[in-house]
């Protein structure tokens, strides 16, 4: 029952402005761009770049490039991480012939020093009082700024974009092709987190989830205004503005991602879409290893660029 389950999407009455206005502001910054070779012998044909750009607020935010030695057509990937931890130089995504943009939102990593004063509740509480306050908004566009800026780089010499993220990165990267519009080539999101909020508050025992579920039974008081604020950073609230092709990973068992909200996402993509079930994801159990698979098949949709006809039959990982 779960695997068709479609909330009905809840979007604040000011959704599609505050998302329009977010992005001119956005968009009328200078990103400011420097860069930075880091050279490395063990990879001779490859060439590593820290790279920083200014996001919204007038943020500093520091990620990597890693690119080829060459003028050959490469997919670009774009990349993030997840929650409260910082973006991996993906070294095999390149040695697979992609060229690799990973960022570290404000806050994480390289651009923990971004954030002056996270809120002692967590992350993902800091501005919680309104949606232009919240720490949240400052993310998406961390990632919406990756992607202009990756692009901006590389384009030129680039086969097509892939926006890629798994858990906090796997929500950013859905909520930054929504607001951008037709970046991506191919979506891959496994087990996107911030999805239908309502039913989140419910299911959720660890991760962001959990530090909200916490906060509001200390303060029920304030269960309202929170729920309200996190409307405007559900990720099913944009799927229906998502057309491209979209591969979704699930673990049908996660205390941190529960299967119902991703599937409630899924439900709402605009997109032709494959999903891809497993046993367990969140867990540091070993059936985990099963999500290789799921590394390996969006590696090779995004290598081969012919993309298949994804329709909205489940693909089953056993």
């Amino acid at each position: 029952m779960r695997r068709q389950f479609k909330p009905i999407k809840n979007k604040p009455p000011d959704f599609d402005e505050f998302w329009l206005d977010t992005k001119r502001e956005l968009e009328q910054l200078d990103p400011a761009v420097t860069r930075e070779a880091q050279p490395s012998e063990k990879y001779p044909d490859l060439t590593l770049e820290k790279i920083s750009f200014v996001s919204l607020g007038s943020v500093t935010v520091n990620g990597y490039l890693l690119s080829w030695k060459d003028d050959i057509a490469r997919p670009l990937i774009i990349c993030s991480h997840g929650y409260g931890v910082r973006c991996k130089i993906h070294w095999n995504w390149a040695l697979h012939g992609a060229c690799v943009f990973g960022v570290d939102i404000r806050g994480h990593g390289r651009s923990r020093d971004a954030v002056a004063n996270l809120s002692p509740s967590g992350y993902v509480l800091t501005g919680i009082e309104s949606p232009e306050t919240s720490l949240l908004r400052g993310a998406v566009c961390d990632y919406m700024q990756a992607v202009c800026v990756a692009r901006s780089l590389v384009v030129p010499t680039s086969a097509r974009t892939v926006l890629q993220g798994a858990s906090f990165a796997g929500a950013l990267a859905l909520m930054a092709e929504a607001v951008l519009g037709g970046i991506a080539d191919l979506l891959v999101c496994a087990v996107p987190t911030l999805g239908w909020a309502t039913g989140r508050h419910v299911f959720a025992k660890s991760g962001s989830g959990g530090e909200i579920n916490r906060f509001l039974a200390r303060r029920p008081d304030r269960f309202e205004d929170v729920m309200l604020v996190l409307r405007y950073f559900d990720p099913v609230n944009f799927a229906d503005k998502v057309d491209c092709p979209t591969l979704l990973g699930v673990g049908l068992s996660d205390d941190a991602v529960p299967a119902e909200t991703v599937f409630a996402v899924a439900n709402h993509l605009g997109g032709p879409m494959e999903i891809m079930e497993f046993p367990f994801s969140h867990s540091g159990r070993v059936e985990e290893k099963l999500w290789d698979q799921f590394e390996e098949r969006w590696l090779r949709l995004a290598m081969e660029g012919t993309l298949p006809d994804f329709g909205r039959a489940d693909s089953q990982a056993n």
